[in-house]
């Protein structure tokens, strides 16, 4: 891992510990405590931009260093400071907000390290680390509903913990070695029995990567508590932590297992086919927004599996890193403009949303940029990443994949739309414009993500140079 990157990881890891003690010691206001996060935040993404050029490499069995590990990050960070905004905002009211600001912090931290994940070990430690802050997140409004949401994601979190440590050990058993790019070369050393034994411990690997990242069948849980936790919270579960866990996730299949991708490349297939077709029909049928935005989210993890699937082709790695790029950008800010929506306006649901256009037509505006990427609209990010996706399946030889593909980001295009006809063409219902300003702030951050997500949409080149890079570092 380049050393500069990992002074900005435990910049964050300390921040988030020192800032709530320093904010209690000295009796600092809130706002002043923000300050003091935003402080650490800037000194973090300081050192992530220098990293790109500067820093030693270090602890290299366990981390490494690459294009795409370096451009996600400035992306996990920058998406991140958003959510941290938003956080303090719609959160004014909880008395421990310095605790949950510093444990946030530390879970980003997890978010960002996992990026780097070299092995096993070191991939299981950053999960933890992300993950394990996260169930006191759940909870920063403490009642029934995040109770249950943050005891639904413990018990799964635990699930999937289980899992992969079991899928460590047999993989450990039959190559007798960690490191990914090391597993590849161990297993043709292994008999047929070895051969079966290793199959079950990936599957047991997968299956905590499912869980993860809510691919069918293992999505059950997700809707429940990314809208049982407060939604700034979800935005970074549903947002940032997914697109965090792809990357190590591309290194664990193309290069630990490149003498088995093509082996996999129909269960993942039909995986993604009915990840993708889950998540899409059943957003249809609610009218809670962050219910759509929550199996949206589990149709988005769908169009990642696509890119798996096409391991075959060049493009497949091109087309995850970009659908993880723009995944972070839309589906973060799509679900904190919905933290805005509940907390200055209590709109919940599509109904609610009529005429909203012409309350806050900014806000709105957003909004709307934000769902237009998450359907596939050019020019938009989310476009860019379908087009990769699919073109990648294409090339595999899996053009029946790329057509069912298509007919869901159809089927989304239909609740996305709708969203936006309940804005633009009914009249507002009661809904009125906040007395105070303080929303500002928040929709101007979020903003920022919605022209993110425009700009990547016409300027690919950062992304898809960093993807080839990735690419050129497994065989194919």
């Amino acid at each position: 891992m380049n050393s500069v990157v990992f002074a900005g990881i435990l910049t964050l890891a300390f921040g988030g510990l020192l800032v709530p003690i320093l904010g209690n010691l000295f009796k600092l206001s809130r706002k002043w405590i923000l300050n003091l996060f935003l402080t650490v935040f800037l000194i973090a993404g300081a050192l992530f931009l220098y990293g790109f050029g500067h820093g030693d490499i270090i602890y290299p069995n366990l981390f490494t260093t690459d294009a795409v590990s370096l451009l996600m990050t400035l992306f996990v960070w920058f998406t991140g400071a958003v959510v941290l905004i938003t956080i303090f905002n719609t959160l004014k009211e909880v008395k421990n907000l310095p605790e949950i600001l510093g444990v946030y912090a530390i879970s980003l931290s997890g978010a960002i390290l996992t990026l780097y994940a070299a092995n096993f070990v070191s991939l299981l430690v950053a999960l933890e680390l992300m993950t394990i802050p996260s169930y006191y997140l759940i909870m920063a409004r403490l009642n029934k509903i995040t109770v249950e949401a943050a005891a639904k994601y413990f018990f799964n979190g635990a699930l999937a913990t289980g899992f992969f440590v079991f899928g460590i050990l047999v993989v450990y058993a039959i190559t007798g070695d960690l490191q990914f790019s090391a597993i590849n070369r161990a297993f043709h050393a292994t008999d047929t029995l070895g051969i079966l034994f290793f199959t079950f411990g990936f599957i047991a690997i997968l299956s905590a990567i499912g869980f993860k990242m809510s691919f069918a069948p293992y999505h059950f849980y997700a809707p429940d508590v990314y809208t049982g936790a407060p939604a700034s919270v979800a935005a970074y579960l549903a947002g940032i932590t997914k697109s965090a866990v792809a990357i190590p996730v591309i290194r664990l299949f193309f290069d630990a297992l490149n003498f088995q991708k093509e082996d996999w490349a129909i269960l993942l297939a039909l995986l993604a086919v009915v990840t993708m077709t889950v998540g899409n029909l059943l957003a249809l049928a609610q009218q809670s927004i962050a219910r759509i935005l929550a199996y949206s989210s589990i149709a988005h993890a769908g169009y990642i599996l696509v890119g798996f699937a096409a391991a075959a082709s060049g493009l497949a790695i091109t087309g995850i890193v970009y659908q993880a790029v723009a995944y972070i950008l839309m589906k973060a800010g799509a679900f904190l403009i919905v933290t805005l929506l509940i907390y200055y306006y209590g709109i919940k649901t599509r109904e609610q949303l009529r005429g909203f256009g012409k309350v806050n037509p900014f806000m709105a505006f957003i909004f709307t940029v934000l769902l237009l990427s998450l359907a596939g609209v050019p020019p938009t990010a989310g476009f860019i990443a379908k087009v990769y996706l699919f073109q990648a399946a294409v090339d595999a030889g899996m053009a029946w994949l790329a057509f069912i593909g298509l007919l869901n980001s159809a089927f989304a295009v239909a609740y996305y739309l709708w969203i936006i006809k309940e804005m633009y063409l009914e009249e507002p219902q009661g809904v009125e414009k906040p007395r105070d300003l303080s929303f500002l702030v928040p929709t101007l951050a979020v903003g920022m993500l919605a022209v993110l997500t425009v700009i990547f949409g016409i300027w690919v080149t950062p992304v898809v140079k960093a993807s080839l890079a990735f690419t050129h570092l497994f065989p194919f």
